[in-house]
């Protein structure tokens, strides 16, 4: 046994004599790469180190310098990058991302820092779009090991959310338009929209998707699709005032007075104090109409309509037999409570209060057509 030990030993030591060797002479090059990788990585520990410590120059500069000796480090990269965007450094930010990239191509986290940079703070929404594009279009390699491994949910959420930020870049790119260029507005907005609605078909759960797509479409003019994706968005966060206001708006242009006003009632209630004159202004001046033209203020008053078909009549009544069970619903002091302004609701409060924001009543007029 010592006899075996003593060649393997030898074997290895005669190994990198001759790796050393080769290093000095002809592998000179490749010799020199490997020992600045072995340095440019020890930098890069320190400034890990740095980096978790909060001492942010220290970490840039050991960054730097481990990146000088070992560019292809693409975690270096991606931690530089974040550093300089909380320096609000967004140029120096975005060629550390692009380094990112450049060494390792389907890098998500990087392609989509560098898309969120280059939309919000650098105004290139083109480029933006461009790295949102390449992250659905990369086919990586999907794993999966019960209780140990699995990158499949990961990598569809990253798509999803991809989708989510493609389309906020082609509706602010649609924005920044002049006002005459409606032809082209409108291009982008269907794009936008359409970006936002793969978003959704993958994750359906997500108020600000929801709430963005309704947006879209209601700035679109397609205000069936927008009353339908308000209502969605209401039902997955019905404490978030923005859908139940716009909805609210969207009813009010449709001289929807008395749905108008359910939805700007709700909105008064959850929205910010800064925000909350506007709105109850808004709330009566509609409610004034509805009063003048003689209409029910609350949507559980509405008379049936003897024009509307059978099936719609049927919808109505379901409406109307819900709102009056939840329709005296009270706020709790205990479970829901004011910060900064806004409503946040606790883990007791009761669940017919959530509910009464979550009925979209309105939805009946979205879903015939």
């Amino acid at each position: 046994m010592g006899k075996i030990l003593d060649i393997i030993i030898k074997t290895v030591a005669v190994l990198l004599l001759l790796f050393l060797l080769y290093c000095c002479t002809f592998g000179h090059e490749f010799g020199m790469k490997q020992v600045n990788k072995i340095i440019g990585m020890y930098h890069v520990n320190q400034g890990d180190k740095a980096f978790k410590k909060h001492n942010m120059q220290d970490a840039i500069n050991s960054y730097q310098a481990g990146l000088k000796l070992f560019p292809e480090h693409y975690e270096a990269w991606l931690n530089l990058g974040n550093i300089y965007v909380a320096y609000e450094d967004y140029y120096s930010a975005t060629q550390a991302y692009e380094n990112a990239i450049l060494a390792k191509d389907n890098y998500t986290v990087a392609r989509m820092n560098l898309g969120i940079i280059t939309a919000e703070k650098l105004g290139d929404f083109d480029s933006a779009i461009e790295q949102y594009q390449a992250i659905i279009n990369a086919k990586n390699h999907l794993i999966s090991i019960p209780f140990i491994y699995d990158n499949k949910k990961s990598e569809t959420a990253n798509k999803a959310i991809a989708y989510y930020n493609m389309g906020k870049a082609y509706s602010q790119k649609a924005l920044y338009l002049p006002k005459d260029k409606k032809i082209e507005k409108k291009e982008l907005l269907s794009k936008s929209a359409e970006a936002y609605e793969n978003a959704v078909n993958i994750v359906k759960d997500n108020y600000n998707m929801f709430y963005n797509l309704a947006l879209t479409y209601h700035l679109l003019g397609d205000y069936g699709k927008a009353g339908q994706f308000y209502c969605d968005a209401i039902n997955v966060g019905p404490m978030n005032y923005e859908a139940h206001y716009n909805l609210g708006l969207m009813l009010k242009h449709l001289h929807q007075d008395t749905y108008a006003i359910d939805e700007l009632e709700k909105a008064s209630v959850l929205v910010t104090s800064n925000h909350s004159r506007y709105i109850f202004d808004i709330l009566s001046t509609v409610s004034m109409d509805a009063l003048k033209k003689g209409l029910p203020s609350k949507v559980s008053e509405l008379k049936k309509d003897d024009e509307v078909n059978s099936d719609k009549n049927r919808k109505e009544k379901s409406v109307k037999d819900e709102e009056k069970n939840s329709n005296n619903a009270e706020i709790d002091d205990e479970s829901v409570s004011l910060v900064n302004g806004k409503v946040y609701v606790g883990d007791e409060t009761d669940p017919a209060v959530i509910n009464n924001f979550r009925k979209c009543n309105s939805r009946i007029l979205f879903d015939s057509k």
